[in-house]
């Protein structure tokens, strides 16, 4: 999970497995890091996030992130389009992400603050919460097949 090499720290995380598609043929595992978000004071969430970067913005939403999120105000509004080219309407929210072990309550390394895109309609949300090219590019990443390393 941690490793020293000289005065860097090295972060691993194993992939997570998937699972089968339609056909039953098995899918390929999934590059996952884990983070921390602060929002408020009190307002915390802790998980796995799948690696994406073809997803533009920093985090997309799933239905835990969603409900964390209830009643706090967002920072604006925003349209993500997909490959298929359909328009999705977000509330984006801003939160203070660290990457942290997924066993023990810890900090390992601040990334600044993030945004949050929720879909307004939750037909849109995710199972998973995504991690987008909006955090990944502050990273040095390595996705090797097996974990994903951070530098």
């Amino acid at each position: 999970m941690l490793s020293r090499s000289g005065s860097e720290l090295r972060i691993e995380y194993p992939y997570a497995e998937d699972g089968l598609d339609t056909r039953g043929v098995r899918l390929p595992d999934i590059p996952i890091l884990w983070l921390e978000l602060q929002v408020a004071r009190a307002v915390r969430f802790r998980g796995a996030c799948i690696v994406d970067t073809g997803f533009d913005a920093g985090l997309y939403a799933n239905e835990d992130l969603t409900l964390l999120l209830e009643g706090l105000a967002p920072i604006r509004e925003d349209i993500l389009h997909t490959v298929g080219q359909e328009s999705i309407t977000c509330e984006v929210f801003q939160a203070k992400a660290f990457l942290t072990p997924p066993t023990v309550s810890r900090r390992l390394r601040s990334l600044g603050t993030a945004e949050i895109f929720v879909p307004v309609l939750p037909d849109h949300l995710s199972l998973e919460v995504i991690v987008g090219r909006g955090i990944l590019n502050r990273l040095a990443i390595i996705i090797d097949g097996q974990k994903t390393v951070i530098i």
